[in-house]
């Protein structure tokens, strides 16, 4: 089974593109995550569980106040240039996650936007 078929589609459906890259590896896929605003603990919760009910391995978060322009990101894109990441996992709770999955796909990694 690929990544892409274990994403389960809610409400709109979202664009998911999966590279290749995020699916060569037959072991636990490994994958980051990034969560934004006041409810950034709720939202590592969702995606710690949501990683782990698909066997994947949740290794780092980032964190940012403000979506998609703080220090978190800019660590998150910086890590990406330099480390082997299956995708990079974040919350659908609001408006900025198709924002920040085209942002995080610029970069060469897959985005996946998990339920809420």
């Amino acid at each position: 089974m690929k990544i892409r078929d274990r994403v389960i589609p809610v409400g709109q459906t979202l664009r998911v593109h999966v590279l290749p890259s995020a699916i060569k590896n037959a072991g636990k896929p490994r994958v980051y995550g990034y969560v934004w605003g006041t409810a950034q603990d709720e939202n590592q919760d969702l995606l710690t569980c949501w990683t782990f009910d698909h066997g994947w391995l949740l290794s780092k978060v980032f964190h940012d106040d403000q979506p998609g322009f703080g220090p978190g990101m800019t660590a998150l894109l910086d890590t990406l240039r330099t480390t082997d990441v299956h995708a990079v996992v974040v919350p659908i709770r609001d408006r900025y996650a198709q924002a920040i999955a085209r942002r995080i796909e610029r970069s060469g990694t897959s985005c996946l936007v998990v339920p809420g």
